[in-house]
Protein backbone atom coordinates (compact mmCIF):
# COMPACT_ATOMS: atom_id res chain seq x y z
CA UNK A 1 0.00 0.00 0.00
CA UNK A 2 1.29 3.31 -0.17
CA UNK A 3 0.18 6.60 1.77
CA UNK A 4 1.03 9.07 -2.04
CA UNK A 5 -2.39 10.60 -2.79
CA UNK A 6 -1.93 11.82 -6.64
CA UNK A 7 -2.57 9.52 -9.83
CA UNK A 8 -0.90 10.75 -12.75
CA UNK A 9 -3.02 10.14 -15.81
CA UNK A 10 -1.28 10.59 -19.56
CA UNK A 11 -4.04 10.98 -22.30
CA UNK A 12 -3.56 11.16 -26.09
CA UNK A 13 -5.40 12.90 -28.89
CA UNK A 14 -7.02 15.82 -26.42
CA UNK A 15 -8.74 13.34 -24.56
CA UNK A 16 -8.48 13.98 -20.81
CA UNK A 17 -11.05 14.23 -17.78
CA UNK A 18 -14.16 15.11 -19.69
CA UNK A 19 -14.01 11.78 -20.62
CA UNK A 20 -14.25 8.94 -18.19
CA UNK A 21 -13.15 5.83 -18.14
CA UNK A 22 -12.72 2.94 -15.86
CA UNK A 23 -9.62 3.71 -14.52
CA UNK A 24 -10.03 7.33 -13.65
CA UNK A 25 -13.49 6.39 -11.95
CA UNK A 26 -11.60 3.65 -10.10
CA UNK A 27 -8.67 5.66 -8.85
CA UNK A 28 -11.16 8.49 -8.34
CA UNK A 29 -13.23 6.22 -5.44
CA UNK A 30 -10.19 5.07 -4.14
CA UNK A 31 -9.44 8.36 -3.20
CA UNK A 32 -6.49 9.43 -4.85
CA UNK A 33 -6.33 12.88 -6.86
CA UNK A 34 -6.31 13.08 -10.66
CA UNK A 35 -3.33 15.10 -11.94
CA UNK A 36 -4.19 14.84 -15.26
CA UNK A 37 -1.48 15.66 -18.23
CA UNK A 38 -1.82 15.86 -22.29
CA UNK A 39 1.71 16.03 -23.33
CA UNK A 40 0.85 16.04 -27.16
CA UNK A 41 -1.12 18.75 -26.53
CA UNK A 42 1.35 20.89 -24.87
CA UNK A 43 1.30 19.77 -21.57
CA UNK A 44 4.56 19.45 -19.08
CA UNK A 45 5.01 16.00 -16.79
CA UNK A 46 5.39 16.70 -13.24
CA UNK A 47 8.86 15.47 -11.47
CA UNK A 48 8.24 11.92 -10.00
CA UNK A 49 8.44 12.58 -6.90
CA UNK A 50 6.95 10.85 -3.59
CA UNK A 51 4.26 12.54 -4.17
CA UNK A 52 2.77 9.89 -7.28
CA UNK A 53 0.84 7.29 -6.31
CA UNK A 54 -0.23 5.85 -9.78
CA UNK A 55 0.72 6.71 -12.99
CA UNK A 56 -1.88 5.11 -16.29
CA UNK A 57 -0.64 5.86 -19.55
CA UNK A 58 -4.00 5.89 -21.89
CA UNK A 59 -3.65 4.89 -25.75
CA UNK A 60 -4.92 7.26 -28.80
CA UNK A 61 -3.36 9.76 -30.47
CA UNK A 62 -1.34 7.29 -32.61
CA UNK A 63 1.94 8.72 -34.41
CA UNK A 64 2.31 7.82 -38.33
CA UNK A 65 1.96 4.35 -39.52
CA UNK A 66 5.92 3.74 -39.58
CA UNK A 67 8.88 1.78 -37.67
CA UNK A 68 9.87 4.65 -36.04
CA UNK A 69 7.43 6.24 -34.25
CA UNK A 70 9.34 7.57 -31.55
CA UNK A 71 11.74 9.99 -33.76
CA UNK A 72 12.44 13.33 -33.04
CA UNK A 73 8.87 14.22 -35.15
CA UNK A 74 7.19 13.37 -31.61
CA UNK A 75 8.50 14.85 -28.91
CA UNK A 76 5.77 14.15 -26.41
CA UNK A 77 6.72 10.26 -27.08
CA UNK A 78 10.13 10.83 -25.86
CA UNK A 79 8.95 12.67 -22.82
CA UNK A 80 6.70 9.95 -21.90
CA UNK A 81 9.29 7.57 -22.52
CA UNK A 82 11.25 8.99 -20.07
CA UNK A 83 8.86 9.95 -17.56
CA UNK A 84 7.36 6.41 -17.56
CA UNK A 85 11.46 5.06 -17.13
CA UNK A 86 11.73 7.27 -14.29
CA UNK A 87 8.49 5.83 -12.30
CA UNK A 88 9.78 2.35 -13.50
CA UNK A 89 13.13 2.78 -11.70
CA UNK A 90 11.35 4.81 -8.62
CA UNK A 91 9.11 1.79 -7.92
CA UNK A 92 5.69 4.07 -8.69
CA UNK A 93 3.35 1.74 -9.93
CA UNK A 94 3.07 2.14 -13.77
CA UNK A 95 0.12 0.98 -16.01
CA UNK A 96 -0.46 1.39 -19.79
CA UNK A 97 -2.67 0.96 -22.31
CA UNK A 98 -2.26 0.25 -26.13
CA UNK A 99 0.36 3.07 -26.88
CA UNK A 100 0.71 3.32 -22.72
CA UNK A 101 1.91 0.00 -23.00
CA UNK A 102 4.06 0.49 -25.84
CA UNK A 103 5.55 3.24 -24.41
CA UNK A 104 6.37 1.73 -21.37
CA UNK A 105 7.75 -1.75 -23.54
CA UNK A 106 9.95 1.03 -25.47
CA UNK A 107 11.21 2.31 -22.19
CA UNK A 108 12.18 -1.62 -20.89
CA UNK A 109 14.00 -1.98 -24.19
CA UNK A 110 10.99 -3.33 -26.56
CA UNK A 111 10.73 -3.08 -30.24
CA UNK A 112 7.34 -1.30 -31.17
CA UNK A 113 5.85 -1.48 -34.89
CA UNK A 114 2.76 -2.28 -37.10
CA UNK A 115 1.94 -5.78 -37.41
CA UNK A 116 4.46 -7.32 -40.11
CA UNK A 117 1.57 -9.29 -41.89
CA UNK A 118 -1.20 -6.15 -41.73
CA UNK A 119 -2.67 -7.28 -38.71
CA UNK A 120 -5.28 -5.12 -36.92
CA UNK A 121 -7.68 -5.59 -34.12
CA UNK A 122 -10.46 -3.32 -33.11
CA UNK A 123 -13.55 -4.95 -31.60
CA UNK A 124 -13.46 -7.11 -28.71
CA UNK A 125 -10.93 -10.18 -28.58
CA UNK A 126 -10.28 -13.29 -26.52
CA UNK A 127 -7.19 -13.10 -24.50
CA UNK A 128 -5.22 -16.67 -24.15
CA UNK A 129 -3.29 -16.53 -20.86
CA UNK A 130 0.17 -17.98 -20.43
CA UNK A 131 1.11 -19.71 -17.69
CA UNK A 132 1.99 -16.79 -15.65
CA UNK A 133 -0.87 -14.87 -16.51
CA UNK A 134 -3.45 -17.96 -15.32
CA UNK A 135 -5.65 -16.20 -12.53
CA UNK A 136 -4.40 -12.64 -13.44
CA UNK A 137 -5.91 -13.34 -16.89
CA UNK A 138 -9.24 -15.10 -16.38
CA UNK A 139 -10.72 -17.52 -18.73
CA UNK A 140 -12.84 -16.56 -21.63
CA UNK A 141 -11.96 -12.93 -21.13
CA UNK A 142 -13.03 -10.90 -23.86
CA UNK A 143 -11.36 -7.11 -23.82
CA UNK A 144 -11.48 -4.18 -26.07
CA UNK A 145 -9.03 -3.63 -28.69
CA UNK A 146 -8.18 -0.85 -31.42
CA UNK A 147 -4.83 -0.69 -32.58
CA UNK A 148 -2.44 -1.92 -35.45
CA UNK A 149 0.99 -1.65 -33.66
CA UNK A 150 2.41 -4.29 -31.39
CA UNK A 151 5.42 -4.33 -29.46
CA UNK A 152 7.99 -6.90 -28.67
CA UNK A 153 7.98 -8.75 -24.65
CA UNK A 154 10.87 -6.78 -22.87
CA UNK A 155 13.71 -8.27 -21.73
CA UNK A 156 13.20 -8.86 -18.08
CA UNK A 157 9.18 -9.03 -18.11
CA UNK A 158 7.01 -11.70 -17.59
CA UNK A 159 4.46 -12.79 -20.71
CA UNK A 160 0.59 -12.73 -19.29
CA UNK A 161 -1.31 -13.01 -21.99
CA UNK A 162 -1.66 -12.95 -26.26
CA UNK A 163 -4.24 -13.27 -29.15
CA UNK A 164 -3.52 -14.80 -32.58
CA UNK A 165 -2.50 -12.31 -34.40
CA UNK A 166 -0.43 -10.34 -31.51
CA UNK A 167 1.74 -12.15 -29.13
CA UNK A 168 2.14 -9.77 -26.37
CA UNK A 169 -0.65 -8.77 -25.27
CA UNK A 170 0.26 -8.25 -21.01
CA UNK A 171 3.13 -8.15 -19.25
CA UNK A 172 4.63 -6.82 -16.28
CA UNK A 173 7.79 -6.02 -15.46
CA UNK A 174 8.92 -6.05 -11.46
CA UNK A 175 5.91 -6.04 -9.43
CA UNK A 176 4.19 -3.07 -10.29
CA UNK A 177 4.60 -2.17 -14.01
CA UNK A 178 2.11 -3.74 -16.46
CA UNK A 179 2.46 -3.23 -20.05
CA UNK A 180 -1.56 -3.84 -21.84
CA UNK A 181 -1.90 -3.96 -25.39
CA UNK A 182 -5.74 -4.04 -24.70
CA UNK A 183 -7.73 -1.33 -23.90
CA UNK A 184 -10.05 -2.19 -20.14
CA UNK A 185 -10.28 0.84 -19.51
CA UNK A 186 -12.46 1.28 -22.43
CA UNK A 187 -16.18 2.44 -21.31
CA UNK A 188 -19.09 1.49 -24.04
CA UNK A 189 -19.33 5.13 -24.87
CA UNK A 190 -15.83 5.62 -25.78
CA UNK A 191 -15.93 2.43 -27.73
CA UNK A 192 -18.82 3.98 -29.90
CA UNK A 193 -17.43 7.15 -30.32
CA UNK A 194 -13.97 5.07 -31.50
CA UNK A 195 -16.69 3.30 -34.08
CA UNK A 196 -17.03 6.54 -35.67
CA UNK A 197 -13.78 8.01 -35.76
CA UNK A 198 -11.76 5.04 -36.44
CA UNK A 199 -13.14 3.61 -39.81
CA UNK A 200 -10.03 3.14 -41.55
CA UNK A 201 -9.34 0.21 -39.00
CA UNK A 202 -12.35 -1.87 -40.26
CA UNK A 203 -10.33 -1.84 -42.92
CA UNK A 204 -7.42 -3.76 -42.01
CA UNK A 205 -7.15 -7.68 -41.87
CA UNK A 206 -8.52 -9.13 -38.60
CA UNK A 207 -11.21 -6.07 -37.52
CA UNK A 208 -14.17 -6.77 -36.66
CA UNK A 209 -17.44 -5.54 -38.74
CA UNK A 210 -19.71 -3.27 -36.43
CA UNK A 211 -22.37 -5.97 -36.11
CA UNK A 212 -19.74 -8.46 -35.05
CA UNK A 213 -18.86 -5.32 -32.09
CA UNK A 214 -22.61 -4.41 -31.13
CA UNK A 215 -22.75 -7.76 -30.57
CA UNK A 216 -20.21 -8.29 -28.37
CA UNK A 217 -19.97 -4.81 -26.57
CA UNK A 218 -22.16 -5.59 -23.60
CA UNK A 219 -20.72 -8.55 -22.07
CA UNK A 220 -16.92 -7.60 -22.96
CA UNK A 221 -17.01 -4.34 -21.07
CA UNK A 222 -18.82 -5.26 -18.26
CA UNK A 223 -15.98 -8.16 -17.62
CA UNK A 224 -13.34 -6.15 -18.18
CA UNK A 225 -14.34 -2.96 -16.29
CA UNK A 226 -15.00 -5.63 -13.36
CA UNK A 227 -11.25 -6.89 -13.70
CA UNK A 228 -9.73 -3.59 -13.74
CA UNK A 229 -11.65 -2.48 -10.65
CA UNK A 230 -10.19 -5.63 -9.24
CA UNK A 231 -6.79 -5.19 -10.55
CA UNK A 232 -6.05 -1.61 -9.38
CA UNK A 233 -7.60 -2.18 -6.17
CA UNK A 234 -4.83 -5.04 -5.79
CA UNK A 235 -2.10 -2.65 -7.47
CA UNK A 236 -2.42 0.22 -5.34
CA UNK A 237 -5.68 0.28 -2.70
CA UNK A 238 -7.61 3.03 -1.06
CA UNK A 239 -5.36 6.34 -1.08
Amino acid sequence: MTTAKKAVLITHGGDGPQNADHASRTLAQLGYELDWRMPDQGSTLPKVDESIAVTVIYGGGKPADDKDWYTDHYPWLHAEIGFAKDCVAKGVPTVGFCLGGQIIAHGLGSIIGPSPQGHAEFGYYELTPTEAGKGFIPDNFRVTQAHYHGFSLPDGATLLARTDAFATQAFVFGETTYGFQFHPECALENFQRWQEKDQSLYEREGSQTRKEQDALAQDAHASQAKWLEQFLHDLVGPA
